[in-house]
């Protein structure tokens, strides 16, 4: 089978694999799946809003929510039915320029990473605008290094096209990274300078970035009185990047520690990987461009206050590219034989028998979920593969291991994605209790805090309530209600005239959701 056609396949499956078997449950998934469908019921293509308020996401990851709610419905299938295609498509995009600039089997063993890449196959399962970003990202980046190496402007083009809808995805950080990556690679290669950057057609790139990337930036702020780009850029960019923001802090060399998550088992290679790629930087332009591409990446957030997984993910499928060139170099015995990658097969042995004990202690931990915990045992697949691939390794049949240890990890996405995560979901406090206040059938209001998926799963925004004056007078007002709160701002009121009839904590979360009628 054409290989191109099988990374397809592999991706689609891996990917695709009961996307829509979880409900629309987290923060951001909640928020952004919500906003879509607003936006649809308005008729409204410029103004993100979640239950009526500012949301904080550029559009473009709306468009596409909002076709596929108009194909398939408003469900989580849609909501995330283009993160899986966008997805795909990376990895397709990935194999095919590494086939060009490489070779085929660097290309397929580059895809088989990316495939079986667990914060990868969470993030492209999710209704977030990451998956866009990492495309456009990627995309544009290989793009620029055809473009330049080979002196082609139609890829120089698809790079500036692609910092345009990377823009629309998620902000300024579409021309930050690239940026960084670039400036990097150039001065690391000893070509950085005027005549370089006006060959690279600067002045018309970024002409067609700003034709594709500005116009519903112009559009949201006419239509809010610019209110939208100052929350935007300010709040949720400038002071994400120079504060913690959400709880959401970083530490030092965290980018470092997630990247290294993000490619296991494969990353277990990375000493030798690095080494080798530093060694080999001079002879492969590639090899320096991707490093340029993990060192930008990093560094850039290196600095950065607030860090999220997928801030760092824009150097994955560079680092992948590395991994894939090492282990293609280990195909020749005499090369593996002098790197003792067993050495590295006993350190994954033990991360390996660390996952199943840790998954275990994991579900233990949360109260709502300690009568699931024997589903940890799923990733016991992880130790068997770990010492599988420690056998091949011993006998420096390196790709024998990698296959093993790819094949492990897809194994297991399968597996958690039909028997954990689904159970794990129905836990959740939403989802166990929306269709109890379905059925209550009353005004319905949220006093100072609520879980953001009660609003995507009940279909309707819920006013908010911010002290007891207003609790008092929505009760005034409408006779019997329901109130969703959480248990910490709800028992500060005492309200003897309510009932609370349903109440559970928020999974992997410290609050306590409440449902109360009176």
């Amino acid at each position: 089978m054409n290989k191109s056609v099988l990374v397809v396949l592999l991706s689609l499956v891996v990917y695709g694999w009961n996307y829509w078997g979880t409900s629309i449950y987290t923060l951001d998934e909640a928020k952004n799946a919500g906003s879509a469908v607003e936006m649809m019921r308005r008729g409204d293509p410029f103004v993100p809003t979640f239950n009526n308020d500012y949301h904080d996401k550029p559009a473009l990851q709306y468009l596409f929510m909002v076709i596929s709610y108009k194909v398939f419905g408003i469900n989580p299938f849609s909501a995330r039915f283009f993160s899986v295609i966008f997805g795909v498509l990376l990895v397709l995009s990935v194999f095919q320029f590494v086939k060009k600039i490489i070779n085929e089997t660097t290309a397929w063993y580059t895809s088989l990473i990316l495939i079986s890449s667990l914060q990868l196959a969470v993030q492209f399962r999710m209704a977030v605008p990451d998956p866009f970003l990492l495309f456009f990202l990627t995309f544009g980046l290989l793009s620029f290094y055809v473009g330049y190496t080979e002196k082609k402007s139609s890829f120089l083009y698809y790079f500036y096209a692609c910092l345009g809808f990377g823009f629309v995805a998620k902000g300024p950080i579409a021309f930050a990274l690239p940026g960084i990556v670039i400036l990097l690679f150039l001065i690391l290669k000893k070509d950085f300078s005027i005549k370089t950057i006006l060959s690279l057609h600067i002045f018309t790139g970024a002409l067609l970035t700003l034709v594709i990337g500005l116009p519903w930036y112009v559009g949201v702020g006419l239509v809010t009185n610019w209110d939208w780009l100052t929350y935007f850029f300010i709040t949720h960019n400038l002071e994400r990047y120079t504060s913690t923001f959400e709880g959401h802090g970083g530490f030092l060399f965290d980018g470092v520690i997630i990247v290294f998550a993000a490619l296991l088992p494969v990353s277990i290679f990375l000493p030798q990987t690095l080494r080798e790629a530093w060694r080999s930087r001079k002879e492969q332009p590639f090899i320096l461009f991707s490093i340029s591409a993990c060192l930008g990446v990093i560094g850039f957030f290196f600095f950065s206050k607030t860090v999220l997984p997928s801030y760092v993910e824009p150097c994955v499928p560079f680092a992948a590219i590395l991994l894939a060139s090492f282990v293609y170099k280990c195909k020749e015995a005499a090369f593996a034989q002098t790197k003792k990658l067993w050495i590295n097969g006993i350190v994954f042995c033990v991360i390996g028998i660390a996952m199943p004990v840790a998954a275990v202690i994991a579900l233990q931990i949360d109260p709502e979920l300690k009568d699931l915990y024997l589903r940890g045992l799923f990733f016991v697949v992880v130790p068997i593969g770990a010492f599988i691939a420690f056998y091949y390794l011993k006998k420096d049949q390196v790709e024998n291991a990698f296959y093993t240890y790819i094949t492990t990890f897809i194994t297991l996405l399968i597996l958690i994605s039909s028997f954990v995560l689904p159970q794990v979901d129905g836990k959740n406090p939403v989802v166990r209790s929306v269709k109890m206040v379905k059925e209550y059938n009353r005004p319905m209001a949220y006093y100072k805090r609520i879980n953001s998926a009660y609003v995507f799963q009940l279909g309707t925004s819920i006013k908010r309530l911010d002290n007891e004056d207003e609790l008092n007078a929505f009760v005034e007002e409408n006779g019997k209600v329901l109130i969703i709160s959480a248990e910490e701002e709800w028992n500060q009121l005492k309200r003897s005239d309510f009932t609370v009839t349903f109440k559970a904590k928020d999974l992997f979360e410290s609050p306590v959701s409440l449902v109360a009628v009176n």
